[in-house]
C-alpha cells in the first residue's frame, strides 16, 4: 500500500505554503515565477531531453531552478507550473534547503509522478499542491457544490493545475468521502480512501480491475465515458455487510499514453 504523509507533516507543509503564498493571494492563478523572483531564486527554461522534469541547484550561495520544456511543456502548461512549484518546495522546506546548502544531497532532479516513492519528493509535491491551490480559495470554490467530474475540471482550469493534482488536493482537504484508484494495463497499482468513505474492502493491489467498473470497461472493451457513470457497490467493493444495490458514481480519467486510468468514486447523494 502506498504510504502517505502523516497528518502532522501535511499540516506543517500546508502552513508553510500559506505563509509563502500570502503576498500573492490576489492573483487569479498563483505564479511560481513571481514567488521565485521575490526570494531571489533565479530560474531558466530549457531543453534537457529526458534528464529531469525540474531541478534545483545550489551554487555559490545562490539557488537556481531549471525547468525542462522537453518533458513538461511551456511555462503556461499545468505540468510545468506544478514542476516549478515542486522545486520551490525543495527551497522552502527547511530540511530540503539545508541539505542542499550543506552539499548533503546533489542538485535535486525531480520527475513528475502521480505518487512518488521518495519521501522528499512526496513532501515537495504536497507543498506544490498547497501553493498552487491555496486552501481558503479552493474551499470557497467548492462551497455548496457537489462533487462531480465537472467540478474537478472547473477547479483544474481555475487554478491552472492538472486534473490529477486537483483530484488529490480535493482529497487531501477531505471535502467529500471518496475513493481514488490508479490502474495500469488493467492492473490496480494503488488507491487512496477517505477515512469516512463507506466501503473498506476494494480489490487488492496488483489484482485485475473489475470488468464491470468504468475503468474495467476501458481496459476490457476500450470504452470511454466523458462524464461520471452510475455503478453499484459490488462493482468495486466486497464488504460483507454492504447492500449490493447501493449506487455510486465513478468518474474515470484516461491516460492513454501509458494505458492507465485514474478513477474517482463517491456515493450518490
Amino acid at each position: 500500500m502506498v504510504k502517505i504523509l502523516s497528518d502532522h507533516r501535511k499540516e506543517e507543509l500546508s502552513d508553510l505554503a500559506e505563509v509563502v503564498v500570502e503576498p500573492f493571494h490576489a492573483q487569479v492563478q498563483i505564479d511560481p515565477e513571481k514567488i521565485a523572483l521575490s526570494n531571489k531564486i533565479s530560474f531558466s527554461y530549457g531543453h534537457y531531453r529526458n534528464s529531469f522534469d525540474g531541478l534545483i541547484q545550489h551554487k555559490s550561495g545562490r539557488f537556481h531552478i531549471f525547468i525542462n520544456n522537453n518533458r513538461v511543456g511551456t511555462k503556461e502548461n499545468p505540468r510545468s507550473r506544478f514542476t516549478f512549484a515542486h522545486e520551490l518546495g525543495h527551497y522552502f522546506i527547511d530540511e530540503h534547503r539545508n541539505a542542499l546548502k550543506r552539499g548533503k544531497v546533489p542538485s535535486h532532479p525531480s520527475f513528475n509522478r502521480l505518487v512518488s516513492e521518495n519521501l522528499a519528493e512526496r513532501e515537495a509535491d504536497f507543498f506544490a499542491s498547497c501553493l498552487l491551490m491555496p486552501e481558503k480559495k479552493f474551499r470557497s470554490k467548492c462551497f455548496r457544490k457537489s462533487l462531480s467530474g465537472r467540478l474537478i475540471e472547473d477547479l483544474s482550469r481555475s487554478f491552472g493545475t492538472s486534473l490529477s493534482a486537483t483530484i488529490f488536493r480535493y482529497f487531501h482537504l477531505d471535502l467529500y468521502p471518496m475513493f481514488i484508484v490508479f490502474a495500469k494495463n488493467g492492473i490496480i497499482k494503488w488507491y487512496f480512501r477517505s477515512p469516512d468513505f463507506k466501503y473498506k474492502f476494494p480489490p487488492k493491489y496488483n489484482s485485475k480491475v473489475p470488468e464491470t467498473s468504468v475503468a474495467g470497461e476501458f481496459f476490457h472493451l476500450t470504452k470511454m465515458y466523458s462524464q461520471e457513470e452510475t455503478i453499484f457497490s459490488n462493482d468495486w467493493f466486497s464488504d460483507h455487510s454492504m447492500n449490493p444495490n447501493d449506487q455510486l458514481y465513478e468518474k474515470c480519467y484516461y491516460l492513454k499514453d501509458t494505458n492507465s486510468t485514474i478513477s474517482v468514486i463517491w456515493m450518490k447523494e
